[in-house]
């Protein structure tokens, strides 16, 4: 089989259904680097990127004789990587960048919000509050701060999107007692910003 470019996406699925010689090998080789990139850019760990991109193709090669993509190739093998980050930033704790990330956002939103309080001392109640979260809550509470929607996080988890949203409202009523209560003095946009942020 010769170099990946001299065949169309289609041409190399059907390499590996009828075990072409090399057929793997140039789809690895034509689609690694997008999927590593975008790994690592969400996951800042090369090995955890490496491993991810890995079990993909890894994935791939064992169901290459039943496997059928509809779509574009690349699209499958982006939408594969985004459920398995969505599966790795479910673990146990709560992420810092997504933590950052969602108070950037909020800062964005109304610059003035933090100009009445320490910026360390919020983010240090506000990960203590999500950490006195069920898992699940955690979890879906996380993802959404890393901006994926209630219907991708649904079907990662194999929950229902009703089950989603209930959680994300019940999260950001924990999030007000817990936030108004350490930090009396807080403007209420800061809360607004907060429930768009995570009901939208």
């Amino acid at each position: 089989m010769e170099t990946d470019q001299h065949y169309t996406d289609a041409g190399l699925l059907e390499g590996l259904r009828t075990d072409q010689p090399g057929a793997f090998e140039n789809l690895f080789n034509k689609h690694w680097q997008d999927l590593y990139t975008r790994a690592y850019k969400r996951l800042r760990d090369q090995s955890e990127a490496e491993d991810m991109v890995q079990d993909i193709f890894a994935s791939i090669w064992d169901r290459r004789y039943q496997l059928e993509i509809t779509g574009s190739l690349q699209g499958y093998l982006r939408t594969s990587l985004k459920y398995k980050i969505i599966k790795w930033a479910g673990r146990d704790t709560l992420h810092k960048e997504a933590l950052s990330h969602l108070l950037y956002r909020m800062e964005e939103m109304e610059d003035t919000i933090l100009d009445a309080m320490a910026a360390n001392d919020l983010k240090k109640s506000f990960e203590d509050a999500v950490q006195t979260f069920p898992e699940n809550m955690r979890r879906i509470f996380t993802l959404r701060a890393e901006n994926y929607t209630v219907a991708e996080i649904a079907e990662a988890l194999g929950l229902a999107e009703q089950t989603v949203k209930n959680n994300n409202v019940e999260a950001l009523r924990r999030l007000k007692v817990i936030l108004s209560a350490k930090h009396p003095h807080l403007h209420k946009s800061f809360l607004t910003a907060l429930a768009l942020l995570i009901l939208n």
